[in-house]
Formats: structure tokens, C-alpha cells, sequence
């Protein structure tokens, strides 16, 4: 029997960075990924964000690929939100996500990042954790990739 561990850090965020996502309804909308992540037999390790962006740290199944499950989650809860009169404001989710791999000794590191990012923004503008994230993966960073 195979055995895969495939870590992924993904952060996505609303149209236009919009902060609308309420505090009081986010962890409504956590759920709501949660199940979806769990109904395409992956694990979802942490969730977390803010009024405009959430990180997960997700255990991909071997037979799922990144882009089918990021298609469906932000289908879906888009969906979902829009229809839900807890999201009025909310207009969608931007076109692109940032996400990389992790090695499996980072995983506590990244799930503490994600418990902690109340606080980290109460320091730090989103743009600067995104190029900074994008930096650390070696990836070039265009602003329109989140938008």
C-alpha cells in the first residue's frame, strides 16, 4: 500500500481584498471548507484568516490535484456565501491563490502562523504577508495573481 503526505500551505483571498468575510460568521464559512475538503477525501490540518483572505494547511489525497480542489472550494462556498445573507457584502473570491508544499516538520510552524493571524494583522498589511510568502516559495509575485 502506498503511503503520500502532500502538505500544502493556501492562502486565498476575496474579490478586490474586500474585507468581507465577518468575524462572527467566519468560522460558519471554516466549516463549510472543512466538509468540502473532507468530501474530496483530503485533510484539512488548520484554518484561519481574516475579513479578506483565509489560509489553510491541507493534507492533499494522492488522487485529488491543487487546482480541482481550490476550483471546488472556492466555487462552492462562493455559491454558498453569495446566497447567505450572513455574506451581504461578500462579491466573490479572487481569480488566483498562492499555495506550496511544506515539508512535514514545518507543520507545526505553519499551523501556529494560521492560529495566530488575528494578531499578525494587526501588524502586518496583507500585501506584505504575500510577498513575503511568495518570496519565501521562490515565486514570482504579479499583484493581479491576487485580486
Amino acid at each position: 500500500m502506498s503511503k503520500v503526505t502532500a502538505l500544502y500551505h493556501v492562502v486565498f483571498c476575496t474579490k478586490a481584498r474586500q474585507m468581507t468575510i465577518p468575524d462572527q460568521h467566519a468560522a460558519d464559512l471554516y466549516r463549510f471548507l472543512w466538509k468540502e475538503i473532507t468530501d474530496m477525501n483530503c485533510v484539512l490540518k488548520r484554518i484561519g484568516g481574516i475579513q479578506n483572505h483565509v489560509h489553510m494547511l491541507i493534507d492533499l489525497h494522492p488522487s485529488v490535484s491543487l487546482s480541482s480542489l481550490m476550483q471546488r472550494l472556492k466555487g462552492h462556498s462562493s455559491g454558498w456565501m453569495q446566497s447567505d445573507c450572513r455574506f451581504v457584502t461578500f462579491k466573490g473570491w479572487a481569480s488566483g491563490y498562492f499555495a506550496c508544499t511544506i515539508a512535514p516538520e514545518q507543520k507545526l510552524n505553519v499551523i501556529n502562523y494560521i492560529k495566530r493571524q488575528k494578531e499578525h494583522h494587526l501588524g502586518t498589511a496583507f500585501d506584505t504577508e504575500v510577498i513575503s510568502l511568495y518570496r519565501c516559495a521562490e515565486i514570482d509575485y504579479d499583484d493581479r495573481d491576487m485580486r
